[in-house]
């Protein structure tokens, strides 16, 4: 199976590797300067979103036999924090877009061929079941609502959840449509994202008032392969296996990762030149108070990362070799929450050092303790919640997590 594409993913001793997080590293200034044009249009600006597609990092996470690059997670997630440093509300559409795009190159060719035409398609989604799908001849009839759907606004298809319904209206099944964004009447993209941060992503609500759905544009639930079963596929690549609960939190952690980051360095080159006013030092630098809070913060977010890298290298290295425990997707979880604990502690502290002129209008620092403390509010990154997951799992109690019904280890 081919997706084709008109990017130029050929893979030959003859070009350069491919490097994804120096690549967006080197985009962090468009990022940046574009910033503020994202966050007033709820969108990823056009200069940002061309970089994005021409420099290939749309096509990351396709598999190798789609034409993609079949980048690991950690990767993925390096590279969305690279892009956040200049944008998280633009590196948080991206980590959408680019995940679930990939996905769907992975999908049988019943499916990709009507998906992929012209092969520069991408893919957003909404998991809530927050939509019903009624079968009919050939497939279902789709219509439902669909709140905070990231990169919608660039997207051509949405890969949402839907509840199964059989002829009398009764919930016989769950699982997800691939619903057409463009070239229909029967969706459209409501203008609801009006919040506190992250507002490039564009997290707008979709709403379907009864679109059809071949048949091979829906997964059900019921006949979705466990990962032991994907363990036995041949020709799958090593994404394809892993286990999909803990994929959710460790993708959208990834913009906060990136936003604490560029605080504590924009925080650090500031102390060097600026004084603390009505105090006894040159500047902040030549305060032990101050210096300490900054090295503080700088270990909470090394404390984040590390916590990441266990739960992304269980994903990348453990699971395409055998089926994760519930424990060990339990502790994924832990993981996730914990490190946004500690990137929410460590932005509290950086803008304390900074003080009120951090938070005025046109400082970035705003902008990204804004993104920062919006995104440390997902429901998929609570931290206390993910904490009470863990303990439970320790004390072999029940899960409390309604995706995750096995936390044994």
């Amino acid at each position: 199976m081919t997706m084709r594409t008109r990017l130029n993913f050929q893979f030959n001793a003859d070009e350069p590797a491919f490097d994804p997080v120096a690549i967006a590293a080197s985009l962090r200034p468009l990022l940046m300067a574009h910033g503020n044009e994202a966050e007033q249009k709820g969108r990823i600006p056009d200069p940002v979103f061309n970089a994005l597609r021409q420099t290939g990092l749309l096509r990351m996470m396709a598999p190798r036999r789609a034409g993609g690059f079949a980048c690991t997670l950690l990767t993925h997630m390096q590279t969305v924090a690279e892009l956040a440093k200049g944008c998280a509300g633009s590196a948080w559409a991206f980590g959408l877009l680019s995940g679930c795009t990939g996905t769907a190159a992975g999908m049988a060719p019943e499916a990709t061929q009507i998906l992929f035409k012209s092969g520069e398609e991408l893919f957003c989604s909404v998991a809530s079941l927050t939509g019903t799908a009624t079968p009919v001849e050939g497939g279902y009839i789709v219509s439902g609502q669909w709140g905070y759907g990231s990169g919608c606004m660039h997207a051509d298809w949405t890969i949402n959840g839907v509840k199964v319904l059989d002829t009398s209206g009764q919930v016989v099944d769950t699982g997800f449509a691939i619903i057409p964004l463009t070239n229909t009447d029967k969706v459209v993209i409501n203008n609801t994202w009006h919040v506190l941060g992250v507002k490039g992503s564009g997290s707008n609500t979709i709403v379907a008032d009864g679109v059809f759905v071949p048949k091979p544009l829906m997964m059900l639930r019921s006949q979705t392969p466990s990962q032991a079963v994907l363990l036995t596929i041949p020709g799958l690549e090593d994404r394809e296996r892993v286990p999909q609960e803990p994929l959710f939190p460790l993708g959208v952690l990834s913009p906060t990762l990136g936003a604490a980051t560029a605080l504590l360095e924009l925080v650090t080159e500031s102390m060097k030149t600026k004084s603390v006013v009505g105090w006894h030092y040159q500047t902040q630098a030549s305060s032990q108070v101050l210096v300490y809070q900054l090295g503080e913060a700088a270990m909470e977010i090394d404390s984040a990362w590390l916590h990441i890298r266990r739960a992304a290298s269980c994903m990348d290295e453990v699971a395409p070799t055998r089926v994760l425990t519930g424990f060990e997707k339990a502790r994924i979880q832990a993981d996730c929450g914990y490190a946004m604990q500690q990137l929410r502690r460590a932005g509290e502290r950086l803008m304390d050092i900074a003080g009120p002129s951090g938070f005025a209008d046109g400082n970035p620092l705003v902008r990204f303790w804004r993104d920062v403390n919006f995104a440390s509010r997902h429901n998929a990154l609570n931290s206390r919640l993910s904490l009470e997951l863990y303990g439970r799992g320790l004390l072999g109690q029940p899960s409390n997590l309604m995706l995750l019904a096995d936390i044994k280890p």
